[in-house]
């Protein structure tokens, strides 16, 4: 089982570094549905192991396809308290409800990515520095949102943050992944204090699965590069969609 998880990791570790969006949002159907964990211990497993996607990338990073530090700063201060609330939450909240809430955000960011991505051009760049992030109210907004759904779920929060970067805020598809990997560690660290105290971190789980996320990470950014940036955008929406079908039928049905 421990060397499952630690491939479980560098999957999820690398999918998650190449689209921004921690690896949390595969690491919690692959742990409830693959491992049978209860869906409060694969949440705080996704958390550490989310920061530790974070690291990763930041290891792997050059100045060329480096996050917006400035533009992630701002941004957190909204994601961190969203976070903490999310996380304090999801004690209330029943395994179901959390699944079930899992699949409808996901299927929303699924939903909104594919509709703004329709009129980009293939040639679009991943990375350039010579654009102003715009409509802040509302980037800020949604920021605090994905903190919110990284308390409560587990996932970092990346889905929310790319979409939101790329489609609302204007901000380059390379750049807004490289951000948001820098971001999921902020904002998971500020809430997995929260489930560590109510006892739903296990390190048995979370070892295997941390060290594989952290390897899976550096090659994910290191192959992110070479990725053009239609298909990363469509295998965003395609894996978003597979995700929430597979949590939505799991929280219906049941037994999370």
């Amino acid at each position: 089982m421990l060397l499952a998880l630690f491939a479980t990791g560098v999957a999820a570790g690398t999918v998650g570094a190449m689209l921004g969006l921690g690896g949390g949002i595969f690491l919690v159907p692959a742990l409830t549905l693959a491992f049978h964990l209860p869906v409060r211990i694969a949440v705080g497993t996704s958390l550490v192991s989310v920061i530790a996607t974070s690291a990763g990338v930041a290891a792997a990073a050059d100045h060329e396809s480096g996050a917006d530090v400035l533009l992630a700063l701002r941004l957190e201060v909204a994601t961190a308290a969203g976070a903490v609330l999310g996380g304090l939450v999801a004690g209330l909240v029943s395994p179901n409800a959390l699944a079930v809430l899992f699949a409808a955000v996901v299927f929303a960011t699924a939903g909104y990515t594919l509709v703004k991505s329709l009129g980009r051009t293939s040639d679009e760049a991943m990375y350039r520095r010579d654009y102003r992030p715009r409509r802040w109210t509302l980037g800020s907004a949604t920021a605090g949102l994905a903190g919110m759904v990284s308390g409560l779920l587990g996932v970092g929060g990346g889905f929310i943050k790319v979409p939101t970067m790329y489609a609302v805020m204007g901000v380059p598809l390379g750049v807004a992944t490289a951000t948001s990997n820098f971001m999921v560690g902020i904002t998971a660290a500020a809430s997995v204090f929260v489930y560590i105290a109510r006892g739903d971190v296990l390190p048995l789980v979370v070892v295997p699965t941390a060290g594989g996320v952290f390897l899976g990470a550096v090659a994910g950014s290191l192959l992110q590069a070479r990725v053009k940036v239609g298909a990363l955008r469509w295998a965003l929406i395609v894996l978003l969609l597979g995700i929430g079908v597979q949590m939505l039928l799991r929280g219906l049905r049941g037994g999370v």
